[in-house]
């Protein structure tokens, strides 16, 4: 009775425990509930138990002839499932996938060299019944470290959206699978009790573990590059726009000066018309004196010194491309916002509206950006801008006009998104394309000395 048992549970631990990590990765991409995927997965497994018990009564003969091509048919079913389960890109599915085939594979020849090693006699009286318990074994051993290794490091490559990286990374365990497959074929049982079949189990898993966690860190580290470099772009862009509005203050502050130096005199003259009560003359008078005042050239959108100057900046150059610009700006004087962040944010997003608005052939456009306080914690920016070519969204993300993929700007806009609990939305409808971002932030006391 027991032996029944073992052949019945054998598919259900050749797939399951590896399937729900999979799923669990992508738990957010899922086209159904994850419910419904434990109840479809465990029919697949089900079906593959009968198939396995079917061959199993046929003897020992029928069951080493068609054992192997009824795993790796399942797993061609199984993978296809997982391919139309979750809405993802092939390099990213294909990745997680042999990451977790490596993990199996790992598991699975623990359990094979544990049975041809120890147990041989055993196992001719109870097949299945050492191979199973090891595999239940080494998968609980291994457990902790490959779900701490998926859940972060995994899960946060994964939302990387560099598509040609992708297209490359996914080689990297499909390599060292194709290796570890060479065993699979093998007639020859004694072959797995041999160092050299552990050897090739372990440098499978932990080579393809260790190479993928070095390109992750190096594309972790290139983006971090390319965000820095973002970030002293628009840096250089707040400090000109600073930079511009503290010379208008100073021409401002010396045409002040000789207007006030002025003054005495335009009093004087001032004084004579009341005094001839000539009201016509000093109308005159007063009218020429206002058209000689300085003009007020300076630009002010909110308290927050770099916002003011970024929106200033991007002001400017929508002026100067005939791109009519309004803004309004309700930034809190103090919070826990970065000015790095903020800058990049605002950087990318006017940046992305202005390019837009350039590409366009009329002259009726736009940029139309709001800064709005919502609550004490949440910080609202809406923009919105002239697009009349109709952008290519990817599960709402729109692709760059320029590259394969997600924009780095647009990159840039979720991750500071992200790092403040906030979301992201874009959006094109008419001509118009939408930004709407929402972050929480913290009120931060200003230090009195």
């Amino acid at each position: 009775m027991i032996d029944t048992w073992m052949v019945i549970l054998f598919p259900y631990l050749d797939f399951i425990p590896f399937a729900i990590p999979r799923y669990l990765m992508f738990k957010d991409r899922l086209r159904i509930p994850f419910r419904y995927v434990l109840i479809l997965i465990t029919a697949v497994a089900t079906l593959n138990s009968l198939c396995f018990y079917l061959i199993n009564r046929g003897g020992y003969e029928m069951a080493m002839q068609w054992t192997t091509i009824m795993r790796y048919g399942f797993m061609i079913v199984n993978l296809t499932l997982s391919f139309t389960l979750i809405k993802e890109s092939f390099s990213k599915l294909m990745f997680t996938y042999l990451l977790l085939f490596a993990w199996s594979f790992f598991v699975f020849g623990n359990a094979n060299y544990i049975e041809s090693r120890f147990f041989w006699d055993f196992s001719d009286q109870h097949p299945y019944l050492v191979y199973n318990i090891a595999r239940v074994i080494v998968y609980l051993l291994t457990c902790p470290f490959l779900f701490h290794f998926f859940r972060h490091t995994i899960a946060d490559a994964i939302k990387i959206q560099d598509e040609t990286m992708w297209h490359h990374l996914w080689k990297i365990p499909l390599f060292s699978s194709l290796f570890g497959m060479l065993y699979c074929f093998n007639d020859d049982v004694y072959a797995y009790a041999t160092w050299q079949f552990m050897v090739s189990r372990y440098l499978m898993l932990f080579g393809t573990c260790y190479v993928s966690y070095v390109a992750l860190e190096v594309l972790e580290i290139s983006k971090s590059r390319t965000q820095l470099e973002e970030a002293l772009k628009y840096a250089d862009h707040s400090i000109l726009a600073q930079k511009k509005q503290f010379d208008s203050l100073a021409r401002h502050m010396d045409d002040m000066r000789r207007a006030r130096h002025d003054l005495r005199q335009h009093l004087a003259v001032v004084q004579s018309f009341i005094e001839k009560d000539d009201k016509k003359g000093l109308r005159s008078y007063i009218d020429l004196y206002r058209s000689e005042l300085p003009p007020d050239v300076l630009e002010f959108y909110c308290r927050n010194d770099v916002v003011n100057a970024v929106i200033c900046y991007y002001a400017a150059l929508s002026k100067d491309s005939h791109i009519r610009f309004d803004a309004k700006a309700d930034y809190p004087e103090s919070c826990s916002i970065s000015e790095t962040d903020i800058t990049v944010l605002l950087g990318n997003i006017l940046e992305n509206a202005a390019e837009a608005c350039q590409r366009q052939s009329g002259n009726q456009t736009f940029i139309k950006l709001r800064i709005l306080r919502r609550s004490s914690s949440e910080l609202l920016i809406l923009a919105d801008n002239t697009c009349s070519t109709p952008v290519i969204f990817k599960e709402g993300v729109p692709m760059s006009s320029k590259r394969d993929g997600m924009g780095i700007g647009t990159s840039s806009i979720q991750d500071i998104a992200e790092r403040y609990h906030g979301i992201v939305r874009f959006e094109w409808k008419e001509g118009i394309f939408y930004t709407s971002v929402m972050m929480q932030y913290k009120r931060q006391i200003p230090l009195k000395f």
